[in-house]
């Protein structure tokens, strides 16, 4: 799990492709930027759905979360 979230861990690539995907819109990668720093956060309901048909996010109500520890720790490292 120690070399999971890195470019040389199983997931790397799929994690690349993740986030260069995700560069191309910037208003994603703001909107990503305060979930992962906050662990949760509340957003306009456009750009959670957007971030949920990615795979980023899951929605919890209002609320809206990494879909996994992995991307957190990821984007954590790359977007803040």
């Amino acid at each position: 799990m120690q070399e999971a979230p890195t470019l040389g861990g199983i997931y790397g690539q799929h994690l690349r492709d993740l986030f260069s995907d995700l560069q191309k819109y910037p208003e994603l990668v703001e909107a990503f930027k305060k979930v992962v720093d906050a662990g949760a956060a509340q957003l306009q309901p456009i750009l959670a759905y957007k971030l949920e048909c990615i795979g980023l996010v899951q929605c919890d109500g209002d609320e809206v979360k990494p879909s996994c520890r992995l991307y957190r720790q990821y984007f954590r490292d790359k977007l803040l």
